[in-house]
């Protein structure tokens, strides 16, 4: 049996094969397996009768929901480079990342990206599960990786990018 500490400003309801999870800043109902779920004193109690090795994947999985509607999660990109841009509209993201035509992206539903100006177009991606955001995040660096010369492209917060030596500088 594992136990997960909780919010008061959650509220969880469970059935035989979904679980229902509310907090402000939403709500997700996923399907459950064969494990059980009991409260007490704002804990949550797990245990699987059938599969008593699956219980941790199962109480990481509930976390994860569980965040998701308590905090959420987020994603952050930088458009580095001239003349980049972003800017929403009809739930779609438009970019100039540098080709001869805009390139569109369509928001999944549950997704919310906010364009930010600053040194570097920052995006910031949020939304209620790990999965869809870091989903969505990575769709768009894919729609123009960073340039491993001059570090053009679009770039995940932080991320450290090892730039080669160009032609004139082996010499």
């Amino acid at each position: 049996m594992l136990t997960l500490n909780l919010n008061k400003n959650l509220s969880i309801e469970w059935g035989i094969n979904f679980v229902k999870v509310s907090g402000p800043f939403g709500i997700l109902i996923k399907k459950k397996d064969d494990f059980s779920l009991a409260i007490k004193d704002s804990k949550l109690y797990l245990w699987s009768k059938n599969s008593p090795e699956k219980e941790s994947t199962y109480l990481s999985w509930l976390k994860a929901v569980i965040i998701g509607v308590s905090k959420g999660y987020k994603q952050k990109l930088r458009l580095i480079g001239v003349g980049f841009r972003a800017i929403i509209l009809n739930e779609n993201l438009q970019l100039k990342i540098g080709y001869s035509h805009q390139v569109n992206y369509k928001i999944p539903a549950n997704i919310i990206i906010t364009p930010s100006k600053g040194k570097g177009i920052l995006l910031l991606i949020k939304g209620q599960e790990f999965q869809k955001v870091k989903q969505v995040a990575a769709e768009i660096r894919m729609l123009r990786k960073p340039d491993s010369y001059k570090g053009k492209g679009i770039h995940y917060a932080g991320e450290i990018l090892k730039l080669k030596k160009g032609k004139r500088e082996g010499k």
